[in-house]
């Protein structure tokens, strides 16, 4: 978990987000939802979502697919995949 993950901001919006999420009322608002469904089924892996500046959070995700989106937007920033030369 990085740093900006750690903020008492972070962790009040999990506080808040964990009754939502364990009740089966929450669903990833991820752009791009990776999983058959946005609902996010009560007793798997989410976290805690933000826009891509890390500013606002906009609530809960699945794990994949926020994490597949922080990986993209990285990689992006970072000019692309390096490849090892051969």
């Amino acid at each position: 978990m990085g740093k900006q993950h750690e903020t008492p901001e972070y962790r009040a919006a999990r506080k808040q987000l964990t009754p939502e999420v364990a009740a089966g009322r929450a669903y990833c608002v991820e752009p791009v939802c990776l999983m058959g469904s946005r609902w996010i089924e009560p007793g798997t892996t989410w976290d805690v979502c933000h826009d891509t500046t890390g500013a606002v959070i906009t609530g809960p995700g699945h794990a994949r697919c926020n994490r597949s989106e922080g990986a993209t937007r990285g990689n992006r920033m970072r000019g692309g995949i390096g490849r090892w030369a051969l």
